[in-house]
């Protein structure tokens, strides 16, 4: 529906241009839709498209005048060409996943590419497979249903390509074309729309992620506006984490946009930035279950990393009985409403867990011994230092590392962020090590206790201290 809106007309100049990815720039009706002559109606569909930059755009259906199925027309307007919005557009349909093998002739030509787009689709192939394989060259593929480009190594050809690697290919040369557009153009290219049925197909769960990254880049860079649909949980939670990230700063704040349709009383509800929770819910068919927190102790930790760790220290049996806020706010800040005794964050009404590297600061540190509901984890570092460093220290062979997950090493660990980047002093190691602990816990296990049991097992004396202290504490709650 949205790229039914938009089209190259005949003394557009770019009407002749032939996208690298096959078909042309006009995403044509029969494309995509297969109307019913009985349940589709002229004047029965109508939907508006909203834009940064102009009026609103409406489009409704109406009747061919030698068909007797409907097409759609811009709502009011019925000038030859002025039914669409002038922007070169690329829908790539679930007809680029027919298996090579399925196709009865396919034609095959090596020049399609330059030799620095040649490079660069290695490049992203590989970083959207999460692999090294050395490709020797690619071989443009044409067939009845799609054209697309295979990759051919010293261990096999483009025939053995899987589909993932051909769907990534059609993509990337989708990509390519409106940067071909953008170079030979210039300021006459003003952006173009992309537009991917069920983007996830075929492709593994990692690699979703690393295309959603390709994506948003080559959006930017070239003035795309690129939509999709997906089932994948994988890719709607990282979508979900990209929007997240997009707001904090106003100048990417609707960058990204996640909208949930579900069916509701044979309508279509369409739920704009919705949570990735709320899709879960949905998608699995589940409820939520009723709030066990109530009547626990409110909880406030500097970060949610803190309350992993102490969660790991305290086990399910002392933590039982509270409820963590998930109210971000600094160390210093939480310090200081707790030493001015406000309410929320005093004794008796609430417990502050605090990381170690507080010990450092003198003048905090009193503050926490006054106020009598602070408990600081054990160390002087902040635990994602303390856990990153234990890792590193670990001989290469230790046992550990295979316990972890399958793969799994130092070189895995500390791949993306290196351990040189986690001690850096100031607020750039401090983001650096929240990042990578964030980024490994995929691999340790339920709450981390792969990694996290072994490693406070190192400073067995300091977590039962803590323990001790906690116990003494929430005794003082209780018995209040």
């Amino acid at each position: 529906m949205i790229t039914q809106t938009f089209s190259i007309s005949q003394d557009h100049l770019m009407y002749k241009e032939k996208p690298l990815c096959g078909g042309n720039y006009r995403s044509a009706f029969k494309d995509k839709f297969r109307l019913s002559p009985v349940f589709d109606k002229p004047q029965e569909h109508e939907w508006t498209l909203y834009f940064d930059n102009r009026d609103p755009f409406q489009i409704e259906s109406i009747k061919r005048s030698d068909d007797p199925n409907v097409r759609f027309w811009q709502k009011g307007n019925r000038d030859k060409g002025g039914g669409y919005i002038q922007y070169p557009t690329i829908f790539l349909s679930l007809k680029r996943l027919v298996p090579i093998a399925e196709e009865k002739s396919i034609k095959t030509d090596d020049t399609l590419l330059t030799a620095e787009e040649i490079a660069k689709f290695k490049e992203l192939h590989n970083k959207i497979l999460i692999t090294s394989t050395s490709i020797t060259s690619a071989t443009s593929i044409s067939s009845t249903n799609k054209q697309s480009l295979g990759v051919n190594t010293d261990m096999y050809d483009w025939n053995q390509n899987s589909m993932g690697q051909d769907n990534i290919a059609k993509i990337i040369l989708a990509l390519f074309s409106f940067k071909r557009l953008k170079d030979k153009y210039g300021d006459s290219y003003t952006g173009g729309i992309l537009a991917i049925d069920e983007l996830d197909a075929t492709i593994y769960p990692a690699s979703q992620v690393e295309l959603l990254k390709v994506l948003r880049k080559y959006a930017s860079e070239l003035s795309l506006q690129i939509f999709f649909t997906t089932h994948s949980l994988t890719m709607l939670k990282a979508m979900d984490e990209l929007c997240q990230e997009t707001k904090k700063r106003p100048e990417t704040e609707n960058q990204i946009r996640l909208v949930y349709l579900k069916r509701v009383d044979n309508n279509i509800k369409i739920t704009d930035d919705v949570d990735y929770k709320g899709i879960i819910l949905d998608l699995t068919v589940t409820a939520e279950a009723p709030d066990k927190h109530k009547n626990k102790i409110t909880v406030y930790a500097e970060d949610k990393e803190t309350e992993i760790v102490v969660k790991a220290i305290l086990k399910q049996k002392l933590y039982g009985c509270l409820k963590f806020a998930n109210v971000p706010m600094s160390c210093a800040n939480l310090i200081d409403l707790a030493h001015k005794k406000v309410p929320a964050f005093s004794y008796p009404h609430s417990i502050i867990f605090l990381d170690g590297d507080i010990r450092k600061d003198k003048a905090n540190i009193r503050k926490t011994k006054a106020s009598q509901n602070i408990l600081v984890l054990p160390g002087e570092e902040s635990p994602e230092r303390m856990i990153a460093t234990y890792l590193f220290n670990l001989s290469d062979n230790d046992p550990l590392w295979a316990k972890v997950a399958n793969g799994y090493s130092k070189q895995v660990c500390f791949r993306e962020i290196s351990y040189e980047q986690i001690i850096l002093p100031g607020e750039d190691g401090r983001q650096f090590a929240k990042k990578w602990f964030n980024s490994q816990l995929q691999y340790w296990g339920r709450s981390g206790l792969k990694v996290l049991n072994p490693f406070l097992s190192t400073i067995r004396e300091d977590c039962n201290q803590f323990r001790a202290e906690f116990e003494q504490l929430t005794k003082r709650f209780i018995h209040d």
